[in-house]
């Protein structure tokens, strides 16, 4: 039987299924406000899964909530929402508190090792950007966060509204002349180039030649801007919760 895998995100649900350690076949997603697509989608699955298990952050306790009672009326599941450990899945976390570590970029290493992508810089490009470094043997080396896509956008036309607010193209000029692709090129290009430097950075201060993996919901656009090759996992946090036996 199939287990169901969720990552409660901070704009999505993303969800599939996995057996043997592996995620099956392509995700699913929906928003926090669709609760009803994303549960009929689940009544509609051949047979129920034998496990239910998740990551869910503070801030969606009643998504997590209302999974839960879906789950438990119709499956008779409650599910189970991880934590991020000490050691777990075969990975260090450099934390000395762990908790304080997202359990995403605990599950996110997780399946990059899984996958066998170790040692790796492991780039999250959802709300917020996170970076993480993992060595060959699973130690966590520890990362750090900056504001995703969304995030610099609503702070800056939060500080000045007369600013145009702006969609993601799939390329924009560099540089620009006009402000909505200014705009669009600052945040692209921008964000690209502290990443790529934070990639050489990463690189510089470890001996292992790291692979650069990018996962989240605006990975694909990102990696359009990089001047370097990288591993594109849209699914890795998925993939590290379906690695945990």
């Amino acid at each position: 039987m199939n287990d169901l895998v969720v990552d409660v995100g901070n704009s999505r649900i993303k969800w599939a299924l996995a057996a043997n350690g592996r995620v099956i076949g392509s995700s699913r997603a929906v928003a926090h406000d669709n609760l009803e697509l994303l549960f009929a989608e689940w009544s509609r699955l051949s047979a129920p899964p034998q496990r239910v298990r998740g990551v869910s952050g503070p801030a969606s306790a009643g998504t997590q909530a209302a999974i839960a009672q879906w789950t438990t009326t119709h499956w008779d599941l409650a599910p189970h929402w991880l934590e991020t450990p000490a050691t777990g899945g075969g990975v260090q976390v450099a934390y000395p508190t762990p908790a304080q570590l997202g359990t995403d970029r605990w599950l996110a290493m997780v399946g990059a090792r899984a996958a066998g992508k170790a040692p790796a810089c492991i780039i999250d490009c959802g709300s917020a950007i996170t970076l993480d470094v993992l060595d060959a043997h699973g130690q966590h080396q520890g990362g750090l966060i900056l504001p995703g896509l969304a995030a610099q956008q609503a702070g800056l036309t939060g500080l000045a509204p007369g600013l145009p607010r702006v969609d993601w193209p799939n390329s924009t000029p560099f540089p620009a002349n006009n402000t909505p692709d200014a705009l669009a090129s600052g945040y692209l290009h921008g964000t690209a180039m502290a990443l790529q430097g934070l990639l050489q950075r990463c690189a510089t201060n470890t001996p292992e030649a790291l692979t650069a993996v990018l996962t989240g919901g605006d990975a694909t656009l990102i990696s359009r801007y990089l001047d370097r090759s990288v591993t594109l996992r849209p699914d890795l946090v998925l993939e590290g919760i379906a690695a945990l036996q």
